[in-house]
């Protein structure tokens, strides 16, 4: 019952946040500079003031403020995030199918940088102030501070354009036709469909832009996971257990790591969400058609449907982790569900 309660509050708070953020994404929305139907019509186009009218009607930009709020969150309500000016098709329709893609190579990063920096940070731990623990702390520093788009541009170099180990941009090699559309994730599409080579294909595609994105999170969770270790390594509960013989394997993974990685669910939940909301840079130079890059082509056309419907997607994907991260927290740590 306890723990219902807890959950049922952390929704409450999910949905009382999504209205503000609903409403924030509107006035930051409202305060770009620049005109959509100067972006979107041609010059021949502005030049006829009954073809500007037709498009400000269109699109409700001859509405004031107040209206156009009180249309977009009677429209939000009913999920419909409106037709993009750029595509002139749903925006719903069109994050759903680049949202898939972003996911997909969202979720292999996580899991590369979560296993590498969780196996990081123990051996860190383990080997504190060790020539191995310098070498991790090296990499873990250089994986945060890299720029990703540097990062990018030398992996493809190197592992595609001179070694040839691994494929290059894109999401499938030119052999292969995409997979009928199930999930939108490739892998998993191709499995369903049967065709082990197509998705070996595909998981090839994911390895270069999958470890540029994770080398940024993979350095946060092993220097949160490395620091939470040692802090929890030097507490009563630990030397008790030594002192009665316990093997140093079994009381870092019976009794140490347990604790030390609550705080890692934080960062492993933020990493994600930074990683689901797109990241432009990599996801243009590896050719990607996810949200990073539909967000990319939104703004430079001024597509303000387009640009609302990403803030929302990326605000939501934050604030349902979050929310998932709490009720872990509660699962693994009762402390949490009582205060």
């Amino acid at each position: 019952m306890e723990q219902l309660k807890f959950i049922g509050k952390r929704l409450v708070y999910l949905v009382v946040m999504l209205f503000g953020v609903a409403t924030l994404v509107f006035i930051l929305t409202k305060m770009i500079p620049g005109d959509p139907t100067v972006a979107n019509l041609s010059q021949r186009a502005l030049n006829d003031p009954e073809i500007v009218a037709a498009y400000r009607a269109k699109y409700g930009l001859d509405q004031p403020l107040p209206v156009q709020y009180i249309l977009y969150m009677k429209n939000l309500l009913q999920f419909d995030l409106g037709t993009s000016m750029r595509t002139n098709k749903p925006v719903l329709s069109e994050l759903a199918r680049c949202y898939p893609a972003t996911i997909e190579l969202a979720l292999f990063a996580i899991v590369i940088a979560a296993i590498l920096g969780v196996s990081f940070g123990i051996i860190s731990a383990i080997r504190r102030n060790s020539i191995l623990d310098q070498t991790v702390r090296a990499i873990s520093v250089t994986g945060v501070s890299i720029p990703s788009f540097w990062f990018a541009l030398l992996v493809l170099y190197f592992f595609y354009y001179k070694l040839k180990l691994l494929p290059g941009p894109g999401r499938l090699s030119n052999a292969f036709t995409a997979p009928a559309t199930v999930t939108g994730m490739y892998v998993i599409d191709s499995l369903l469909e049967g065709n082990i080579p197509k998705a070996l294909d595909a998981v090839s595609h994911l390895i270069l832009p999958g470890t540029v994105l994770a080398a940024f999170t993979m350095g946060l969770i092993t220097r949160t996971a490395r620091s939470n270790l040692l802090d929890v390594m030097s507490t009563d509960y630990i030397r008790t257990a030594k002192a009665k013989g316990l093997s140093r394997p079994g009381l870092i993974i019976r009794h140490a790591l347990g604790n030390a990685l609550i705080p890692v669910l934080t960062v492993i939940g933020l990493g994600l969400g930074n990683l689901l909301g797109g990241m432009v840079l990599v996801e243009t130079i590896f050719n990607w058609p996810g949200v990073g890059q539909f967000a990319y082509e939104s703004v430079l056309s001024v597509d303000f449907p387009s640009i609302i419907g990403v803030a929302l997607l990326i605000a939501l994907n934050y604030m349902v982790i979050n929310t998932v991260v709490d009720i872990l927290y509660g699962i693994i740590d009762p402390r949490v569900r009582c205060s």
